[in-house]
């Protein structure tokens, strides 16, 4: 094999496995304005009959990340031009602070997009139908909870995992106390049995009483 493919192959099998969970060819996106009220955002105010740009909504599980990808309609390239990723980790943001639903409309919601310096900016997605919003809804709900029960049967394998290796020490600790204990009996079996075995010195005869 060639240091090239070597590499190549490498370079594969690092790159998380995709899975396309939604598609949505039509999409309308909106420049969101600050939130006027604690309630949430409105989409009424987002002058819907004029949107920024009409585009395509892919959903794209990368690990246990779900890639909420927006598309140029109108370009046969996949290249996203905005990406709002919901993470699903410990450390991860409630999913509502990242794809957060209108108070106003069950179709549009506010994206929480990232680039790849991590810089934050904000855009509303709105669908045609509401089956559409009830389909992506659900996408990510169940994406959540599929990367959720993965996490947790982890963690169960791991703590299975360093029990066993704890009863293993365990029984390799007491294998080699029973054997230091076998040789130690051993041991002294041994030095018993020579003591033992040495003869003890013939007794002195006793002195003859003189009778004279």
């Amino acid at each position: 094999m060639s240091e090239l493919t070597a590499t190549a192959d490498n370079a594969e099998a690092d790159t998380p496995v995709e899975l396309v969970l939604m598609r949505c060819e039509e999409v309308f996106c909106y420049k969101v304005p600050p939130q006027a009220s604690a309630a949430g955002h409105r989409a009424e105010d987002w002058n819907l009959g004029e949107p920024r740009f009409t585009g395509r909504l892919h959903l794209v599980g990368v690990g246990s990340t779900l890639e909420c990808r927006v598309l140029k309609q109108s370009d046969d390239d996949d290249a996203p031009v905005a990406v709002c990723p919901v993470r699903t980790g410990d450390k991860a943001p409630p999913v509502d602070a990242v794809v957060c639903a209108v108070v106003d409309s069950s179709r549009y919601f506010v994206f929480r997009c990232e680039d790849a310096k991590g810089r934050r900016a904000y855009l509303g997605v709105g669908f045609r139908e509401r089956d559409q919003a009830y389909d992506f809804k659900a996408s990510i709900d169940d994406f959540v909870r599929a990367a959720r029960r993965e996490e947790v049967r982890a963690e169960v394998e791991k703590e299975l995992a360093v029990a066993k290796g704890t009863a293993t020490r365990h029984a390799d600790e007491r294998r080699k106390m029973m054997k230091s204990l076998a040789d130690s009996r051993t041991e002294t079996a041994a030095w018993r049995q020579k003591v033992l075995s040495k003869k003890a010195p013939p007794p002195k005869p006793a002195a003859k009483a003189d009778v004279t």
